[in-house]
C-alpha cells in the first residue's frame, strides 16, 4: 500500500503494555568519549525498561562535516542498535550523512533486529503493533523530514496511508507518528504558555515556518500522538485537538546541550489501544514525568 509492501508487524506480549523507548541525536561523530557515554546510559536504559521497540528519530552517525568516514561511522552505530538485540525503527535527522540515500536504506533495512524492512523510496514506514489474539491495537508511523520539512509534501505519504488503512479496515486505529525535526506548533505552544516540560531554546522548525504542519496531521484523525528530536535543549509537550505532540530527550552526549541531563524517552501504549503514557529516563536509573 502506497510503495510498502506488506505491513511491518510487532506484537505485545500477553498481559503487558507496549514500552517503545525513543532513542535521538546521537551526535557521534564527536569525540569516542562522548560515544560511550552514549552508549553506556542506553545500555543501561534498555537493561531496565526492556522495551518492546526502539525509535530512533534521528541524527544518529551525523557526519555531514566528515562524508569521507560517514559510511563507517554509520556501520558502526548501526552495530551497536543491533546490538541491543530490540525490534527497531528509524527516521533520518538533517545531520545524517549519507552520499547514496538507497544504499544507505538498504544497509539499515537489512540491519539485524530492524522491524521496518518495508519502507517507501523516501524511507517512510508503517508498523502495526498487534495484540496476542492478533487484533490491531496501534499503529506506528515514521515521516522522513531530511534536511527541512517539505510540505503538504512530507505528510502526503502519511495523509495517504491514513485514508487507505481507514478504507481497508473499515476502523479507526490509534497511531503514533515519529519524526525529526519539530513542527512550528510547538513553538507557537511554547509562546503561548501551554507547552509543559523544559523549553530552553527556540524551536528550528525548518520548512514548517507557514505553521501547516500540525492541522494536517490533527487532521487525519488516527494520529493520537507525535514524539520529534532535533532541540537538544527542549523536553516539552503540549496537547491539540485530542493529539498530544512531545519532544524526545536528547540522548547523546555528541551534541550540543550539556545543561539539558541526556536520556530517552520511554513511552507506554496500552493494550486496549486507548493510552498514551510517557516519561523521560536516564541512564543513572532516574526518571521525569
Amino acid at each position: 500500500m502506497n510503495q510498502s509492501t506488506t505491513p511491518n508487524q510487532l506484537t505485545i506480549p500477553e498481559g503487558e503494555s507496549f514500552r517503545i523507548l525513543q532513542l535521538t541525536d546521537f551526535h557521534s561523530d564527536g569525540s569516542e568519549f562522548a560515544n560511550e557515554r552514549t552508549r553506556a546510559d542506553v545500555r543501561a536504559m534498555v537493561a531496565q525498561h526492556k522495551p518492546h521497540f526502539l525509535a530512533v528519530t534521528g541524527d544518529i552517525w551525523c557526519s555531514d562535516g566528515h562524508p569521507d568516514v560517514a559510511p563507517m561511522w554509520m556501520q558502526r552505530d548501526l552495530d551497536f542498535i543491533a546490538s541491543l538485540e530490540t525490534p527497531w525503527a528509524f527516521t533520518w535527522g538533517n545531520h545524517d550523512y549519507a552520499a547514496d540515500f538507497a544504499t544507505a536504506q538498504a544497509r539499515i533495512a537489512a540491519t539485524p533486529h530492524y522491524a521496518a524492512p518495508s519502507m517507501t523510496v523516501r524511507g517512510e514506514s508503517h508498523l502495526e503493533v498487534r495484540r496476542p489474539d492478533g487484533t490491531l491495537a496501534w499503529d506506528l508511523f515514521f515521516v522522513n523530514t531530511m534536511d527541512a520539512w517539505q510540505l503538504p509534501r512530507d505528510l502526503a505519504w502519511l495523509t495517504a496511508q491514513a485514508e487507505e488503512l481507514s478504507a481497508h479496515r473499515h476502523t479507526v486505529v490509534p497511531g503514533v507518528l515519529f519524526f525529526h525535526i519539530p513542527l512550528k506548533r510547538y513553538q507557537v505552544a511554547i509562546d503561548e504558555g501551554r507547552a509543559r516540560g523544559i523549553a530552553l531554546e527556540e524551536v528550528l522548525c525548518w520548512g514548517d515556518e507557514a505553521d501547516m504542519g500540525a492541522d494536517m496531521i490533527t487532521g487525519l484523525g488516527n494520529i493520537r500522538a507525535c514524539f520529534c528530536g532535533h532541540s537538544h535543549r527542549n523536553d516539552c509537550y503540549f496537547e491539540e485537538n485530542g493529539v498530544l505532540f512531545a519532544y524526545g530527550r536528547s540522548t547523546g552526549y555528541g551534541g550540543y546541550g550539556d545543561d539539558v541531563k541526556k536520556g530517552a524517552k520511554l513511552i507506554t501504549l496500552s493494550m486496549d489501544g486507548e493510552e498514551i503514557a510517557f516519561q523521560t529516563v536516564f541512564g543513572d536509573g532516574t526518571t521525569r514525568s
